[in-house]
């Protein structure tokens, strides 16, 4: 991908976003309009919410009580002064939609783990969050035009949230202007889910309507469906003010969470376990600005797309050093297992110097660059600027970036200088 299509990402996709180094120490967003909070004697450790047989008027939030919107459990998450160490929002299979009276976006602003049910089965039969409103605290971070940004679910900075068993998206999404921009999830501060469905159901012919942001944020998935128009996963440095800036966020022990003033590096990890495992957009699955730690293994990368991996997101902030990127045998020690095929112009795209990957133990486009008809490299190879195919493309101006493909490294097993005292078996 050239950089022009890197320039329409933040013109067009992020709606002008201002490339400013100097972020705002305020911010503001919808925290809803929560009614009193009754006190509590004994601490909340599970929240209840059922779209069908809930209420948020006499409701309480216990299982046999349900609260019937999410956006009441994450008002009440926010308003509680008595919470347990362990919070728990369970969301009941049903549709979460502005119809049934959720307030876009659902902003989590404390630590909580939020579960649906029903995973698996479909958006029909699931939990299915859908529906979309504006992201203003993306816009002020980045200095973006009011109404230039909208999201479902956002997480806030320095919060760190878990959340599995659930589809996340849009079914009626309609964007107010051809510069605005729709991603289904927001990673401000950590999230880790396994396994969940970000961009589903989110209508195919809004070009701007991609997967998820990770702008600053830490980002972990296990067997996760990620889908996009634009892009599968999208995530770059940025600023982020202190989490004192948003009322109802506490501060996260997380590494992600960095002092005012310095850039918040983000990280993204895909693993799988069971089930599915893919990402699939139109235009590139995983987009970053080359500032991004990175691991993948066991993903599939839609064929979709144009590319699996590329690295020219214009970025928001300067940081001096390049992510860690890992797709097989590198530093974070990713077991590889990729599947690499499909993608209309290149698997990998490198536009930026001195960006290095490893991608071993991966399958690719067979017959293509030394792969194999299987799509494997029966030895290590090592493609440098100038590199230019169906697996593996990278500009002559990225100078002393490399992807290295192939088997990967069989560890060698070096011999003790000391004897051992575990006593021989004899006969």
């Amino acid at each position: 991908m050239s950089r022009a299509w890197a320039s329409r990402f933040f013109f067009s996709v992020v709606a002008v976003m201002a490339l400013a180094a100097v972020i705002s120490g305020t911010a503001c967003t919808r925290w809803g309009q929560p009614g009193a909070i009754p006190p509590s004697i004994t601490p909340i450790s599970s929240i209840f919410v059922n779209p069908t047989t809930g209420s948020d008027t006499s409701g309480n939030g216990t299982q046999a009580k349900p609260y019937k919107t999410f956006t009441k459990a994450v008002d009440v998450l926010a308003m509680s002064k008595s919470l347990s160490s362990s919070v728990t929002i369970n969301l009941s299979s049903g549709d979460y939609t502005a119809a049934n009276g959720e307030k876009f976006p659902i902003v989590v602003p404390k630590k909580v783990t939020i579960t649906g049910t029903n995973f698996g089965h479909g958006v029909r039969s699931g939990t299915f969050v859908d529906g979309f409103g504006q992201d203003t605290i993306f816009e002020q971070l980045v200095h973006a035009p009011a109404r230039s940004a909208y999201t479902t679910v956002e997480i806030a900075p320095g919060v760190s949230v878990i959340l599995n068993d659930v589809y996340v998206g849009a079914s009626k999404l309609k964007l107010p202007s051809s510069g605005a921009a729709y991603w289904s999830l927001d990673v401000l501060g950590t999230l880790s889910s396994e396994p969940a469905n970000f961009g589903s159901g989110t209508v195919s012919k809004i070009p701007r309507a991609s997967g998820v942001l990770v702008p600053g944020g830490t980002f972990s998935c296990a067997s996760c469906q990620i889908q996009g128009n634009d892009f599968g996963i999208g995530a770059f440095s940025v600023t982020v003010p202190p989490s004192t800036a948003y009322p109802s966020a506490t501060p996260s022990t997380s590494p992600s969470a960095t002092p005012t003033g310095e850039p918040s590096l983000p990280s993204v990890t895909l693993t799988h376990s069971t089930g599915d495992s893919t990402i699939a957009a139109k235009v590139v699955d995983l987009i970053t600005d080359g500032s991004v730690d990175v691991s993948v293994s066991g993903e599939k990368f839609g064929s979709r797309a144009q590319y699996a991996f590329e690295d020219s997101l214009q970025p928001i902030v300067s940081v001096p050093f390049r992510g860690a990127i890992d797709f097989g045998g590198g530093i974070t020690e990713s077991p590889g297992g990729n599947n690499f095929i499909g993608g209309r112009k290149s698997e990998i795209l490198l536009t930026l110097l001195d960006e290095a990957i490893s991608a071993l133990d991966d399958t690719w486009n067979p017959s293509q660059q030394g792969a194999d008809r299987g799509g494997t490299y029966k030895k290590m190879i090592t493609f440098r600027s100038g590199a230019s195919g169906k697996n593996v493309t990278i500009l002559h101006a990225a100078r002393g970036s490399t992807v290295i493909v192939g088997p990967a490294v069989v560890p060698t097993t070096t011999p003790s200088a000391y004897p051992s005292t575990t006593p021989s078996s004899t006969p």
